[in-house]
């Protein structure tokens, strides 16, 4: 063996091979900003009650909505009845009323929120898109 093929050699990465680094980079540096800036609305959540957010929402709505006329039966909610249910335990007294209205008003935070996540999408697109490194580095979230 010769000390060439024991040697270990390393080339210097091309332009494109850069690019591509930077742009990796960078998108996690956008998704750290906005999963930080969301942390607030979610640091009290964890991950099994999210998942159902988006029936919690549409039961909630449902009911407000027949709740304000009650025309014919009101909606079937059954997330909601069994978060009450929890909720109140043996002596509590909180309304499907109440909690309707709890849901609707964490959910219209969070559906103000999707400004950012609009603008993360926007961000990344852009970054995805760029053609220098220069341009990537001005990218801020």
């Amino acid at each position: 063996m010769s000390w060439l093929q024991d040697a270990e050699v390393t080339f210097p990465l091309s332009d494109e091979e850069k690019l591509e680094i930077a742009k990796a980079a960078k998108i996690r540096e956008i998704n750290n900003a906005y999963t930080k800036a969301a942390k607030p609305l979610i640091v009290d959540y964890p991950d099994l009650e999210q998942a159902t957010w988006i029936a919690q929402e549409s039961e909630a709505r449902l009911y407000l909505a027949w709740y304000a006329d009650q025309h014919g039966e009101p909606p079937s909610t059954p997330v909601l009845n069994s978060i009450l249910l929890g909720r109140n335990g043996d002596s509590g007294s909180e309304s499907l009323y109440e909690l309707c209205t709890a849901v609707q008003e964490n959910a219209d935070r969070f559906t103000a929120f999707q400004v950012l996540t609009g603008k993360r999408q926007r961000l990344v697109r852009s970054v995805k898109h760029a053609k220098t490194i220069g341009y990537i580095e001005s990218v801020v979230f």
